[in-house]
């Protein structure tokens, strides 16, 4: 896989273990004044946490593939996506309400990614 599929791997993992270990946390019965022993219970016992963990490593994986082929300072603000559509994510999968100022804070980190893209254009 490219440089550019495997940071879109690794990008998308991440969003997608967030989305369901989000699901998988809210499920009824899952109380949040839990303790740490009580926690593991619920992680290890839910498809949709170990699922979204399996994922995290399927997107670590990637990572260190992607930097074994790119300088870090280049990489390592693509992941700033993760924080656009984490909230697109939000919005539409797990139906929160996302206000003005959020958007408009993903916007200016897109205004980011664009310019550090566009310098590895350059260089």
């Amino acid at each position: 896989m490219d440089k550019w599929g495997l940071i879109a791997l690794s990008i998308a993992s991440g969003v997608i273990a967030q989305t369901i270990i989000k699901l998988g946390v809210t499920q009824p019965g899952t109380n949040e004044n839990v303790g740490l022993a009580e926690l593991v219970l619920i992680i290890l016992k839910s498809p949709l946490i170990m699922g979204g963990l399996l994922l995290y490593a399927l997107g670590a994986l990637s990572w260190i593939a992607v930097l074994r082929r790119l300088d870090l300072s280049f990489a390592y603000p693509f992941l700033a996506l993760n924080f656009v559509l984490i909230t697109i994510s939000s919005q539409f999968a797990l139906g929160e309400s996302v206000p003005l100022g959020r958007w408009i804070g993903v916007a200016v980190i897109c205004i980011g990614i664009v310019l550090v893209a566009r310098s590895g254009l350059a260089g």
